[in-house]
């Protein structure tokens, strides 16, 4: 297989669709280019007064619905077509396109004429094109043979060997011009297709050598950016060790077990035993987005999204009794729906905004879980009627360590770490995320809070099925699967 792909391209993506999408123009010109064709004949014969002869009405014609017919197979065929640089790959299906273009470039420019032809300015348009996809040493060679085939048609025409087809009204008599014209004419010609390849292909390459340069530099900084995640993680671990022994200390102090302590005292060690769990929680969520900007995510846990969330619930269960808070799970696709995704990360979000809504309603309030399914995404919705976000806050909501202003720091504690964890991992996982105060659950003076998570499906079946998926947690009977949902 002719060698066509840079080392350097040979797994570079933004690559292979730069010339994909380079061959669809193409593809898309050479219809408009059939249409032309078409044009030039009919505009030449009745409004211009060019008297083609009967040769040249079939070979232009001919020419027209031969461009028509190889374009619509390399059109259907090119979806087809891979970028796997070691087979026949979408660089190859370039090289094919120009050869058929150049060859019947160089059939039309002979039955119109050759050197009076109008039409070949096209050949230095085809080299442009070409030294914007291929490498430079194809274009030079197809432009050696172009100078080669054009030279050796003019001397045959000058020898009487081949038949000359000036378009009659263009041109007068057999022979127009002298030898040292035709000479000339083929010199320039072929200067102007040597130095439109090197300009053309001078370009193309300092372009790709930047691109090339730019994915060194996004690498590099990647690498930066992995090494700066991991070196605060180890950081924060060493932060973490004191901070935890601390705490313990001061809960030993504060339930006693090292003796008495007066009331006064007692209420500073709790304070700062509260203080001491803030720090922890905050090291902890640090740690979790260092975590989640290294994770390669792969989307392989099966997960039945209405059970699982039923047992985010359950977990929380405890946490809602002591507020008398009520919480509501509502399916409203009526489906039991099956999706690949991260376990472990799903689980991150739902419970981050289960625990927010927990957090910040009332005693006595409500939290409301929604599912439901639009077919090519799904989307879950947790509700409160809390203490609400103000409007324009809204979008600050998830910048790392902001917390609103009309939270009570005294009362509620926190790092302004969770939301953006939470959006962390939409994002990674291809969602968004949406955030509306009031909610449909405010009630006067308690404006409470949605979140929407809306999530495209990466794999999708029916909870049927879910007995043929190879996952020991879910290989169960369709009926055992049907007694345990939510």
């Amino acid at each position: 297989m002719l060698p066509l792909v840079p080392d350097w391209a040979h797994h570079y993506g933004e690559f292979w669709r730069a010339i994909r999408v380079r061959n669809l123009w193409f593809i898309r010109l050479r219809y408009f280019a059939a249409l032309i064709l078409c044009g030039f004949f009919l505009i030449g014969e009745f409004l211009l007064d060019l008297n083609f002869s009967e040769e040249q009405i079939i070979a232009i014609l001919s020419i027209s619905f031969l461009i028509l017919s190889y374009n619509i197979i390399i059109h259907s065929s090119q979806n087809y077509v891979g970028s796997d640089p070691h087979k026949f790959n979408c660089l190859h299906l370039s090289l094919i396109q120009m050869i058929l273009d150049l060859t019947v470039l160089m059939v039309l420019v002979y039955y119109t004429g050759l050197i009076e032809s109008p039409l070949y300015l096209f050949f230095i348009f085809h080299m442009i094109i070409g030294s914007m996809v291929l490498p430079g040493y194809v274009v030079y060679l197809a432009a050696g043979l172009i100078s080669f085939s054009f030279t050796i048609l003019a001397l045959l025409e000058r020898l009487h060997s081949i038949k000359n087809h000036f378009i009659s009204g263009l041109s007068f008599g057999s022979q127009p011009h002298t030898l040292t014209y035709d000479i000339l004419f083929i010199i320039i010609f072929s200067l102007m297709l040597f130095i439109s390849v090197y300009i053309a292909n001078r370009i193309a390459h300092q372009l790709y050598k930047r691109e090339q340069q730019l994915r060194t530099s996004l690498e590099k900084l990647n690498e930066a950016e992995i090494t700066k995640q991991k070196y605060t993680i180890g950081v924060v671990h060493e932060i973490k060790t004191p901070i935890a022994a601390v705490h313990s200390i001061l809960e030993l102090i504060h339930k006693g077990f090292v003796g008495p302590i007066s009331e006064e005292v007692d209420k500073k060690i709790k304070r700062a035993e509260l203080r001491t769990e803030e720090a922890l929680e905050l090291i902890n969520d640090i740690v979790k987005i260092s975590k989640l900007k290294l994770l390669e995510i792969k989307l392989s846990d099966v997960i039945n999204i209405c059970e699982f969330i039923g047992k985010v619930i359950d977990s929380f269960m405890e946490s809602a009794k002591e507020k008398s808070v009520n919480i509501f799970f509502t399916n409203k696709s009526g489906k039991q729906l099956v999706v690949k995704s991260d376990k472990m990360l799903f689980e991150l979000v739902i419970s981050n905004l289960i625990a927010n809504s927990i957090k910040y309603v009332d005693e006595g309030g409500t939290v409301e879980i929604c599912f439901d399914d639009f077919g090519d995404k799904y989307s879950i919705e947790v509700s409160d009627n809390g203490i609400g976000i103000p409007e324009v806050e809204s979008k600050k909501i998830f910048e790392q360590f902001y917390r609103a202003s009309n939270i009570d720091k005294k009362i509620h504690e926190g790092t302004g770490m969770g939301l953006a964890i939470v959006k962390e991992i939409i994002e990674k996982l291809g969602g968004e995320i949406k955030v509306t105060s009031p909610s449909l659950l405010s009630e006067e003076g308690k404006p409470g809070t949605s979140f929407e998570i809306l999530l495209p499906y990466k794999f999708k079946q029916s909870a049927y099925d879910i007995f043929e998926v190879n996952n020991e947690d879910y290989l169960k009977s369709k009926n055992d699967f049907y007694d345990k949902t939510v």
